[in-house]
């Protein structure tokens, strides 16, 4: 049995390999006019989506090696979200194609106190993605491999997916990257909040919303947030704080990174491009100032579109140049100080 030492690996230096996310694709139906519900009828975009499947393609448009490992059908919309993942340039030589079920749908409206979804995807081919499905010998040689908290609450064989993907990347010495991602509607069954404790617990990497932190952790203040993700286990914890940027510890350090002024299209996808770009940042050996204000920059810019995508998701260029504007302000204090 590892000791608790052992455990808690390093964020080092590795020979590169593919940042690899597991999850499940979806087809985002999104109003085609301002205040259009979700029960009105008229035009809607149609975008693929799924947390995984903006990872991975945040991950490749910010110049990583990128894979999505989840499972598809034969369906026309199964087609269309495999199309726009492969013109992305992720990886999808593990992808599992099945000869039945569909893709699941989310639809989306936009209301004063945010956004708000409506799933259409019980039994979904997604959440059909068994554990034996998984190419251990792929997960392996990544550099990280991630997953979102609702996966563990979608279906009892994407949970044991979860469970094989920590258990391969453990023995391989493989960085796991978590991102709580909680959705209520989600995580009301019996044992949710154990199994969420047990993935940051198992995580690298964690990524939380600052709110999701202290939904966590119990504890309010910042720094208290961070010290009890830090003592969960967790090496690099990153707080977005929407408006007001992000924060971004790791070794007794942290980088603030100040908020930009943007006016939010579509929120959709910033969170996950946000821990994207956290992967890619710390593959590439970024300092913990310099991460910071690439990641904040990259989850600020997918605010300015509707769609994630294929239509929001920033270039590499765009975040770069965000990044070392005078708009992108970061600072770094000790942890300790917090």
């Amino acid at each position: 049995m590892q000791t608790e030492v052992e455990r808690k690996r390093t964020v080092r230096a590795r020979s590169p390999g593919k940042i690899v996310a597991v999850g499940e694709l979806l087809i985002d139906l999104v109003p085609g006019k301002a205040g259009m519900r979700i029960a009105d009828a008229g035009p809607v975009i149609k975008t693929a989506s799924g947390s995984a499947g903006i990872f991975a393609c945040a991950a490749a448009r910010l110049g990583a090696e990128s894979g999505f490992v989840g499972k598809v059908g034969c369906d026309s919309l199964s087609r269309m979200a495999v199309t726009v993942l492969e013109e992305q340039g992720v990886d999808l030589s593990c992808l599992v194609r099945a000869e039945e079920g569909q893709i699941g749908l989310a639809f989306l409206e936009y209301l004063e106190e945010g956004r708000r979804y409506q799933y259409y995807r019980k039994d979904s081919i997604g959440s059909k993605l068994r554990a034996e499905e998984l190419d251990e010998s792929y997960l392996a040689s990544a550099f990280a491999v991630h997953f979102p908290g609702m996966l563990l609450e979608l279906s009892e064989p994407m949970r044991a997916v979860c469970y094989k993907l920590v258990e391969v990347a453990r023995r391989a010495h493989v960085l796991v990257s978590f991102d709580p991602n909680i959705r209520t509607e989600l995580c009301a069954a019996d044992g949710a909040r154990e199994r969420l404790l047990w993935a940051v617990r198992h995580a690298d990497i964690v990524a939380p919303t600052l709110e999701e932190g202290r939904m966590i952790t119990g504890k309010t203040e910042i720094g208290d947030v961070l010290r009890a993700l830090h003592a969960m286990g967790p090496r690099v914890v990153a707080l977005t704080r929407d408006k007001d940027g992000a924060i971004l510890s790791m070794d007794g350090r942290v980088a603030v990174a100040e908020g930009i002024d943007e006016p939010p299209i579509d929120p959709t996808g910033a969170g996950d491009t946000f821990a994207a770009a956290l992967c890619v940042g710390l593959c590439e050996g970024m300092g913990l100032e310099e991460l910071a204000g690439f990641c904040n920059s990259a989850g600020t810019l997918v605010i300015r579109h509707r769609g994630a995508i294929g239509a929001a998701l920033p270039t590499r260029q765009e975040v770069e140049a965000l990044a070392h504007s005078p708009l992108c302000r970061v600072h770094s204090v000790d942890l300790d100080t917090l």
